[in-house]
This record gives C-alpha cells, structure tokens and sequence, in this order.
C-alpha cells in the first residue's frame, strides 16, 4: 500500500487524461472536396446558373419626308410677283408659267414633227420651254436646283461669251412626253438675273 501511494498521484493524471475528449476535427474542407465530386460527376446537380427573361422592346418604324431640295441662293419669293403677271398655261401637257406684263409671248417653229416651243422673252431676258420626244443632254459642269412653283428643278448654270447668264433645264418626263427649257438674262445686272428667276419660279406641272 505504502509503495502504491506515491504512484497514486501519477496514476490520476493519465485517468484524467484519457478521459478528454478527443478534439474535433475540421470537416468544412472535407464537405467542399465531397460537393465539388459531386457536381463534376452529375451535371445535373451543378449549381444553377442565373437566368435572365428577355425583354421584347417593340419600335415604330421611324417615317420622315424629305421636302423638295432648292438651292435657296436662286429661290424667287412667290409674294414678289407681281399681280399684274400674265399666265401661259399649255393646252398639250398642262404646265403652266407667269411672267411679266411687259414680256412677249411667242410660239416658236417646231425643230421636227415631235418638238414644240413656245418662248417668253422681255428686256430682262428670255425663258424658252419645250416638250415632245428627243429631249435630254449631259452638264459637265455638273446640275443645280433652280426653285419653281413646288419644288425645283436641276439646272445646268453656264455664262456666254459676254458675262450673261444660260441655264439649261434638265430634260423631264410628263406622262407620255418630255420636257425641258433654256433662261437667259440679257445682260449681267442683278435686277435681269433676279426677273428671270422669278419668272422660271412660277413654273408650275399638273
């Protein structure tokens, strides 16, 4: 007994420490390595990728009108004609132009059976239209937009010899036959540039 008791001491610290508890171990990496087998052996139990609804946005088609290009520069106001203007309204075609009081209206020779002419000329200078069939010509220098009563049309500008002005209209189609025409100034004033312009702004097509 008496070679027991001093043992006794050590023998209750060794009890004591089998009787602790084990320490726990960390189970989150081996959860993660589990999980992570698991999805790459099973897609179908892969985490869920976000969705997204589609949104359909309906638009109206955009619709614009395009007015008329005029080259304003050679633009004639129309409250500047002047009341007292004549009106030539043609009988074959219906296209109708004013021009001064003072001017002359004239019929000119047919150049062949299906080209006609009429010619409307003043101190200022002369507009010549023409219709029927063998119409046309190019512009090297390239066309302009001359204002006529709604719209306009493209003009070939040149100046003669002596500093006066020459636009030749474009050739046009009118129902069944074509048109074109010639304007002049007389002289290189702009009170003549202006006056034909005007006239040649009146121009009006059925």
């Amino acid at each position: 007994m008496k070679r027991i008791l001093p043992l006794l001491p050590l023998l209750l610290m060794i009890a004591a420490c089998g009787t602790q508890a084990a320490p726990t171990q960390d189970v989150s990496s081996m959860v993660n390595a589990t999980l992570t087998a698991i999805a790459q052996n099973n897609p179908q139990v892969a985490a869920p990728q976000p969705t997204f609804t589609p949104i359909s946005i309906q638009t109206q088609p955009l619709t614009t009108q395009v007015a008329p290009l005029v080259d304003s520069s050679n633009q004639a106001p129309s409250s500047s004609i002047d009341p007292t203007w004549k009106k030539y309204t043609n009988a074959q075609v219906g296209f109708s132009i004013q021009y001064p009081s003072y001017w002359q209206e004239q019929t000119l020779p047919d150049e062949n059976p299906g080209k006609h002419n009429i010619d409307l000329n003043g101190t200022e200078g002369e507009v010549e239209l023409i219709w029927g069939t063998g119409l046309g010509g190019a512009c090297p220098e390239g066309f302009q937009l001359l204002a006529v009563a709604k719209g306009s049309l493209p003009a070939c500008h040149g100046q003669r010899a002596d500093g006066t002005d020459l636009w030749s209209l474009a050739a046009q189609s009118l129902g069944n036959t074509g048109f074109e025409g010639f304007v002049y100034t007389n002289d290189t004033t702009t009170k003549s540039r202006e006056v034909v312009l005007q006239v040649i702004s009146t121009l009006s097509f059925p």
